[in-house]
Formats: structure tokens, C-alpha cells, sequence
């Protein structure tokens, strides 16, 4: 590495996203690291922008209404501490709307603070006070939105999130009823199901390790059945909850779900092993090894354990996930012949022959408050479609949102496994 891409690595740069400018910088190198360089750290920097971007989220506020194009904008007025703390019936989160506004209080000790779940915004201090967190958000629609809030609170030198953060799940007077799933949350205890939820750990000769995987098979005799492979398996569990209530109702038809965890599971490694084996642009030899992996040594196992395996199988995936689920089925349309994708961010820039003569279907999704993703899912739908391929696109008013995953699961899987 040369001496300016050193320095590039320690550089601080910012973006903009819902009328907030946010600093941003390489994710494996730390402050310390910068500070001992003699730059400017990324606390500074959001230090600085700190008064400019309360401005612009005042005169927000003030204009009412939300820009041309835009879902969701940062909003900030002064509050009374005393009136925010009165907020806090069942501390440390509250979280409440006012009209299109969306507010967000959290109390706590931290050095940074910001929202995990269906919107990701960083907790502004809340000034005059040393405890006291807060975010405003002017949402389109809020009234129909389901939104999981998760407070993710940290400490200077210290990058591990509690095993259980404050969360609730915020929901509009007009939001849709089925959207009310939580299995998926942390702390949240699994209902009894009539299928079988199993954890497995398979020794890979494609990745040179061994990979866990949770497959769900659900009530009902023996008999070959649709399968369905889940990139991050590890919440395979959770999205089998939605999927076997599907199924009991006669939505979907009985569908084996095989999840295969993902590299980082459980760790905080740096570079960002999910990204690499789920996205072919980060590193091709550890895609195409987890690609080996699941189409050579998974969907086999998996049909021998569990009975055969009727058809194609689905490929499935949520965030990078759905990246992988739609980049298998274009590489693989002889193993994958339907693919289930919810909030891709990142998607091929065209259709392979392969998956063209395959006639893949897709079922595509993404929320309303997720620009980045929603676009490229968008975009994807939009190739399949002038080319006609079959796709079907949707979109519910909220995030990145594991709620919203699971479901639409089974939603997508009904119409993907339903005649043609």
C-alpha cells in the first residue's frame, strides 16, 4: 500500500441522507487511529456538523411538508428537557408521533447513539442535559407505517452492542394489520411450532471451515416439497414463524427452508466477511466458494436428510442477502428458479443469458424509508420487467426492517410456488 492510499484510509468524508449531513470513513479504522495520525477524527467532524445540520433540521421543521422525491427528512426543534423526560413513561425509550412526525427519546450514557431497525438515523444529545437522546423524523404515510425502533448505544473504544437494546415497535393508527410480527426481535421467546426447527453444523470442503445451518421443515406427511434456501440463516427460525402460519392458512404450499448462517455470524470482523461471500464485487474467490458451497454441498445434504426436494429451489435473502439470493440465480438458474429478495442494495447491471433462457421469477421488495435500497430494488424490478421476465415488486411504508421481512416471506413464496 502506498503512502496516499494509507492516508486515503484514514480520511473522514460525509454524505447526505434525509437532510442530515453525516460524516463517514473506512469502518476498520478507529478514531485512535486517526487522532494518533494527526487528523481529524470522525467524533470531530460530527461535532462540527452537528450545529449546521440542527439548523437545517429547524427550518425543516418550520416548512412542513417533505422535499419533492423524498419519504423522510430529519426534523429538529428546541424541547423542554422536563417535558421530554416526562416522555419516558417506561424508561429508557419513548417513542411517539405528532402528526407526519416520528419522535424518538432514549436515556442513557454514551458516547454515540443511533437507531437500528426500520430507520437508522444517529441520536442527536439532547442539549442541557447529559443523558437524554433524541431524533425527529417527518415521515410520508406515517400513518400507515410499521416501525422497528432499536436504540444501539455505544462507547468510545468499545464496538459490541448489548445482546438485548431497548427496542419497541411503532405502529400507525391506519398500519396494516399483518405487519405485527416480532419473532425476529431480540429477546423475543419463539411460539411452539407444528414443524421442526433444527440447527446443524456442516463441514465445508468449499469454504475449508465448517457453517451452521437451520433448516424448518413444516407438519405434514413425508413427501418431496418445495425447497427454499435463506441467506443468514441464522434467522431462518424467525421467518419460519410467518411462513408456518402461512401455510396452516393454505397461502403457501409446504416449504422446506434451509438457512445458512452467514461468515460474521456472532462476530464483529473486519473486512466484512458477509459482504464478501454475498456480494460477487467484494471478493470473487469467497463468493464463489459460498456459492460452491451452497449449490454443491447444502441443497444435496439437505434433500437427503429431509426428503427430496420438488422442482427448482428459491433462492432467498433480506439487505446483502437478497444481493446473494439475486446473484445465485443468475449464476446457478439450473439449481435456483425463483428468487425472493427484500431490500437489495446491491443488484447485477444486467440479466445473464443463463437466467433469461431460465425464465427466473422474481418477488421484490423494499420500504419506502430505505432510499438506497428501495432504488436499487427498484431498478432490478424495473431490467426483469423490460425484459419480460416474470416480477412482481412491492412496497410497504417502513424500513430495513426485519419485521417487514419476515413478512413478506411467505407472501413471496405463495406467489412464486403458485402455478405458472
Amino acid at each position: 500500500m502506498n503512502a496516499r492510499s494509507a492516508a486515503d484510509r484514514l480520511e473522514v468524508w460525509t454524505y447526505e441522507e434525509a437532510g442530515e449531513t453525516i460524516p463517514s470513513g473506512d469502518p476498520s479504522v478507529t478514531d485512535t487511529e486517526r487522532s494518533a495520525a494527526g487528523l481529524e477524527t470522525m467524533a470531530a467532524r460530527w461535532q462540527a456538523l452537528l450545529p449546521g445540520n440542527r439548523s437545517r433540521a429547524a427550518a425543516q421543521y418550520a416548512a412542513g411538508g417533505l422535499p419533492e422525491g423524498q419519504d423522510v427528512v430529519r426534523v429538529w426543534r428546541p424541547r423542554d428537557p422536563a417535558a421530554l423526560r416526562a416522555r419516558l413513561s417506561e424508561p429508557p425509550l419513548a417513542v411517539w408521533a405528532e402528526d407526519d412526525v416520528l419522535h424518538v427519546l432514549w436515556q442513557g450514557q454514551a458516547d454515540e447513539v443511533w437507531l437500528a431497525g426500520g430507520v437508522q438515523p444517529r441520536l442527536w444529545p439532547v442539549p442541557d442535559t447529559e443523558d437524554l437522546w433524541e431524533a425527529s423524523l417527518r415521515i410520508r404515510h406515517l400513518e400507515q407505517a410499521v416501525i422497528t425502533v432499536m436504540v444501539a448505544p455505544r462507547l468510545a473504544g468499545d464496538d459490541s452492542l448489548p445482546k438485548v437494546p431497548d427496542f419497541q415497535v411503532w405502529r400507525g393508527p391506519r398500519a396494516a394489520a399483518a405487519a405485527s410480527r416480532t419473532a425476529g426481535l431480540p429477546g423475543h421467546v419463539f411460539p411452539q411450532l407444528r414443524g421442526t426447527v433444527e440447527n446443524h453444523t456442516l463441514d465445508s470442503t468449499a469454504l475449508g471451515t465448517s457453517r451452521q445451518v437451520t433448516v424448518y421443515r413444516p407438519p405434514g406427511p413425508a413427501g418431496p416439497l418445495p425447497g427454499c434456501v435463506l441467506a443468514d440463516g441464522e434467522s431462518a427460525h424467525a421467518f419460519a414463524v410467518s411462513l408456518e402460519s402461512a401455510i396452516l392458512a393454505g397461502a403457501v404450499p409446504p416449504v422446506l427452508l434451509v438457512g445458512v448462517h452467514n461468515a460474521a455470524f456472532g462476530t464483529r470482523s473486519w473486512p466484512d466477511l458477509r459482504a464478501q461471500e454475498y456480494l460477487p464485487g467484494h471478493n470473487r474467490r469467497r463468493f464463489d466458494a459460498h456459492l460452491r458451497f451452497v449449490v454443491g454441498e447444502v441443497v444435496s445434504w439437505a434433500a437427503e436428510q429431509f426428503g427430496p426436494v420438488e422442482g427448482p429451489w428459491v433462492a432467498s435473502g433480506f439487505s446483502n442477502g437478497a444481493g446473494w439470493a439475486i446473484a445465485a440465480a443468475q449464476r446457478r438458474p439450473d439449481v435456483f428458479g425463483a428468487v425472493a429478495a427484500f431490500s437489495a442494495g446491491v443488484v447485477p447491471q444486467r440479466i445473464s443469458r443463463e437466467a433469461r433462457s431460465a425464465n427466473i421469477r422474481h418477488y421484490l421488495a423494499a420500504g419506502t424509508l430505505e432510499p438506497g435500497f428501495r432504488r436499487a430494488t427498484r431498478q432490478w424490478a424495473e431490467r426483469l420487467q423490460r425484459a419480460g421476465l416474470p416480477c412482481r415488486h412491492e412496497e410497504w411504508i417502513g424500513g430495513h426492517d426485519h419485521l417487514w421481512w419476515e413478512h413478506q416471506f411467505p407472501v413471496a413464496l405463495g406467489w412464486l410456488l403458485a402455478p405458472s
